[in-house]
């Protein structure tokens, strides 16, 4: 006797080499359909535009606005980002080669000059879509500010970059709208070099110019009152990293007065 059962009688899904029909596996597509990007926001807004913006979609078109204004603006970031990184690639290392000499005529360092830097960073700058201007910044007591503006032409984003510096005397034998001159320059220099990060190769101690000596009655008058204390001369220069009065730097005046004050006060 035969116990198989008959195939005729089993459901479908256990019939030997059974298929499922193929519409049950995946929808049906018209043959060659391609699906469709996402609208963008611009898309929308001039598919709303057509259709006439009204009362009931106006807070949505609003939306949109603001959305296609977010978009733009990352957008010229990563574009801005993108080109001042490949300006970067390009801005080269500027050595420093103007002498600075002492009261004696011997070179007490050296310096790169705003001159030589723009000559060189301002081409490159072009070839990358930038440019960069300079403006005056807040007024302060002995101080110039400079302030180094970077444009990108093709995003449109200015960044902005202050440099301030003390005025101080000036290269030996200066007059003082030569050393006020040279503080601007100094300024313009130092925010360039920040704003596009340069990086200056050799000895670039401009002390004259980056606050400048104190002035000569300062230093007759530090002299005198060391005098007064009983102080050694040597040690009081040494601690201000100065071989003379007269080489003492202005942004250290303060410091030594402080000093000095207490010891008056101590007597």
């Amino acid at each position: 006797m035969n116990n198989k059962p008959d195939p005729e009688l089993l459901p479908a899904a256990n019939q030997p080499h059974f298929q499922p029909p193929s519409h049950a596996l995946v929808p049906h597509e018209p043959a060659g359909a391609v699906a469709l990007p996402s609208p963008t926001p611009n898309q929308m807004m001039q598919a709303m535009i057509e259709r006439g913006v009204t009362q009931e979609n106006a807070a949505a078109f609003k939306e949109l606005v603001l959305l296609s204004e977010h978009m733009e603006d990352r957008q010229a970031k990563k574009d801005f980002a993108r080109a001042f990184v490949a300006l970067q690639r390009d801005i080269p290392r500027i050595k420093a080669t103007k002498i600075i000499p002492d009261k004696y005529g011997n070179q007490r360092s050296s310096f790169a000059p705003f001159e030589e830097i723009d000559s060189q960073a301002r081409p490159i700058c072009l070839q990358h879509g930038f440019t960069y201007s300079f403006s005056e910044g807040p007024a302060q007591p002995g101080k110039i500010t400079k302030i180094c503006t970077l444009l990108h032409e093709e995003t449109g984003i200015e960044k902005s970059n202050p440099y301030s510096v003390r005025i101080g005397s000036g290269p030996p034998g200066c007059s003082e709208a030569q050393a006020d001159g040279s503080a601007h320059s100094y300024a313009k220099r130092g925010a360039l070099c920040d704003a596009l990060n340069i990086v200056v190769v050799g000895i670039d101690n401009d002390a004259r110019l980056e606050g400048g000596n104190i002035t000569e009655k300062q230093a007759d008058e530090l002299e005198k009152r060391v005098a007064l204390l009983n102080q050694d001369h040597k040690k009081f220069l040494k601690w201000l990293g100065a071989n003379s009065y007269a080489e003492i730097a202005a942004n250290k005046y303060e410091m030594a007065d402080q000093f000095l004050r207490q010891k008056e006060a101590g007597r």
